[in-house]
């Protein structure tokens, strides 16, 4: 089942997506939203980041429910 989920962006991303969110529909798990991120902004792909669902990091490939949260973290630095 496809799902439709609100992707967050977060420090650097929202630079590169010119983007606080976006809603996006007909995804299936992190891999296939993505890929479909991917294509919408192209830049994305350079880019290194985390992927929270529902605010939990997540590694590897997790499916997509209806209304879930996904935040694109990048790296945190600082000093």
């Amino acid at each position: 089942m496809n799902a439709k989920v609100r992707v967050l962006f977060f420090g650097r991303l929202k630079d590169v997506t010119g983007l606080e969110e976006i809603y996006i529909s007909d995804v299936k798990d992190v891999e296939s939203l993505k890929k479909l991120l991917f294509v919408k902004f192209p830049k994305l792909s350079q880019e290194k980041f985390s992927v929270a669902i529902n605010y939990e990091i997540i590694f590897g490939n997790e499916n997509l429910k209806d209304n879930d949260e996904i935040a694109l973290i990048p790296p945190v630095s600082g000093g």
